[in-house]
C-alpha cells in the first residue's frame, strides 16, 4: 500500500503539466491569431490622384465702388449756410447753384472799405490842390524865360569878346557882358530847381495815395472774391452722391459740402496688404463680385493702378494693418444690377500662379524637422515619400518632386493607424 500511492500521485503531476502546456500553446495560438487578423486588416482612408493643374494663391477684400470723375466740393469760406438747393441723387448740370453761405459780416467789411477808399481818394484831391498845377506850369514858363535870357547874354558876351578882341571894346564892357552871363546862369539853375521841387511834391504826394488806394482796392477785390464763393455751384454734369450739409450749418474753409461724379465712369478702389501685393501687377486680371440678394454676379477687372506707398488701415478689429491701395477698372458690366458708387464688392486678387504643374490638397501635406513628407498608396500599402513643395495656393500645393501623375496620396495623414506597410484600402 505504501508504492501506489506514490504512483497515483506522480500521476497527477504529469497530468497537471501536460495541462499547463496545452493552455500555453491555446494562448500562443489566440495572440498569434490577433496579430495575422491586425495584420491583415486594412485601413479605410481616403485618397487623391495626383494630376497636372492650376495652382493660384488668392486674396478677397472688400472694396468700394467710386465714380471715375468724382469731384469734392468745399466750403472755400467762413460762414453759416443760408440755402442748400440739392439733395443726394440730384442730377446737375455744371454751374448749377448748389448752396448759398451767409456772408453778412463780408458785406460789412466790404462796405467799410469802400469808405475808407472814397476817403483816401477825398485827401488826395485835397493834398494835391495845394500843390496848383498852375504854380507848375507858371514855373515852367519861368524857367523858360530864364533860358531865353541866358541865351541872348551867352550872344551878347560872345559879340562883346570879339570887339574887344578887335579893340572896338573896353575892358569894362567885356567884364558887364560876363557878369550877366554868370547871372544868367545862375537865373536858370534856380529857375529848373523850383520847378524840379514842385513837381517832386506833387509826384511824392500822388505816389503816397496811390499805394494807399491799391492797398485797399486789392483788399476789396479779395473780399468781393470771397463773397462770390458764398454761392456754391456744380463744376460739373453728374449726380449728386453726398450733401453733407444742411441749412444752418456752420462751414469753414476746407468744409466738404457735397460730392458730385457720374454714374457712367466708375471704377473699384480696394486695400490690399502689403505682404500680398509683391508679385502682383498692374494689368493683372482680377475677380469683382456684387452681392446682391439671391445671388452673387461675377464679373472680370483689371489692375489699373497700383499706389507707389503702403498706407496704415485700421481692420474692422481696431489691428492698424499696412495696406496698399489698388484701382481695379471693370472689363465688364455686371448683368442686371446697377453699379452705384459708393456700394461695397468683393475683389479677388491673385497672388500667385503656378500653371500647369503636379499638385496635391493642402491637407495631404505633414512636415517633420522642416522637410515636407505625404503618405502613398504604394500596391494597396501605405508608405511615406518626402516632396519639394512650390506655389502654395487656396487649396492645392504645387510639387515639384517626390511624386509624379497618377500617385495616389492619402488625405488624411495624421490617422493613428498609418504605419508603414499596413494595408489601405
Amino acid at each position: 500500500m505504501s508504492k501506489w500511492p506514490e504512483v497515483f500521485q506522480t500521476g497527477l503531476k504529469d497530468n497537471k503539466k501536460r495541462k499547463k502546456w496545452i493552455y500555453a500553446g491555446v494562448g500562443l495560438l489566440v495572440i498569434l491569431g490577433l496579430i495575422s487578423s491586425v495584420a491583415f486588416q486594412a485601413v479605410d482612408v481616403d485618397t487623391y490622384t495626383v494630376q497636372r493643374t492650376d495652382v493660384v494663391s488668392t486674396v478677397w477684400e472688400t472694396g468700394k465702388v467710386v465714380s471715375d470723375s468724382t469731384e469734392d466740393i468745399y466750403s472755400e469760406i467762413q460762414g453759416r449756410v443760408k440755402a442748400v438747393y440739392v439733395d443726394t441723387g440730384d442730377s446737375v448740370e455744371k454751374g448749377k447753384l448748389l448752396a448759398v453761405i451767409d456772408v453778412s459780416e463780408l458785406d460789412t467789411q466790404i462796405a467799410r472799405l469802400e469808405g475808407e477808399l472814397k476817403s483816401v481818394e477825398g485827401q488826395e484831391q485835397t493834398a494835391l490842390s495845394q500843390v496848383d498845377i498852375n504854380q507848375i506850369k507858371q514855373q515852367e514858363l519861368a524857367v523858360e524865360q530864364a533860358r531865353v535870357a541866358l541865351g541872348l547874354a551867352k550872344a551878347n558876351y560872345e559879340r562883346i569878346k570879339e570887339l574887344y578882341a578887335q579893340g572896338a571894346a573896353t575892358r569894362v564892357e567885356l567884364d558887364r557882358s560876363e557878369a550877366d552871363l554868370a547871372t544868367r546862369q545862375k537865373a536858370v539853375s534856380q529857375a529848373e530847381a523850383a520847378l524840379a521841387s514842385l513837381k517832386k511834391q506833387n509826384k511824392s504826394s500822388q505816389l503816397q495815395y496811390e499805394g494807399q488806394r491799391e492797398s485797399l482796392q486789392a483788399e476789396l477785390r479779395h473780399l468781393q472774391g470771397q463773397k462770390a464763393k458764398s454761392r456754391v455751384t456744380a463744376d460739373r454734369d453728374g449726380i449728386v452722391f453726398t450733401r453733407k450739409v444742411k441749412e444752418g450749418d456752420i462751414v469753414s474753409p476746407g468744409s466738404l459740402l457735397f460730392t458730385v461724379g457720374s454714374r457712367e465712369k466708375t471704377k473699384i478702389e480696394v486695400y490690399v496688404n502689403n505682404k500680398d501685393m509683391m508679385r502682383v501687377n498692374t494689368g493683372d486680371e482680377v475677380k469683382v463680385i456684387f452681392r446682391v440678394p439671391g445671388e452673387d454676379v461675377e464679373v472680370k477687372g483689371v489692375i489699373d493702378r497700383i499706389a507707389p506707398a503702403a498706407e496704415e488701415i485700421i481692420s474692422s478689429l481696431g489691428i492698424p494693418e499696412d495696406k496698399i491701395k489698388v484701382t481695379v477698372n471693370l472689363k465688364e458690366k455686371p448683368a442686371g444690377i446697377k453699379v452705384i458708387p459708393g456700394a461695397t464688392v468683393d475683389v479677388v486678387v491673385t497672388t500667385q500662379k503656378a500653371p500647369d504643374v503636379p499638385a496635391v490638397p493642402k491637407e495631404a501635406l505633414f512636415s517633420d524637422k522642416g522637410e515636407d513628407y505625404v503618405w502613398v498608396n504604394r500596391q494597396g500599402k501605405a508608405a511615406i515619400v518626402k516632396v519639394q513643395t512650390g506655389v502654395e495656393g487656396d487649396d492645392l500645393v504645387e510639387i515639384k518632386s517626390g511624386l509624379k501623375e497618377g500617385d495616389r496620396v492619402l488625405l488624411n495623414p495624421h490617422l493613428p493607424e498609418l504605419k508603414e506597410g499596413i494595408r489601405i484600402k
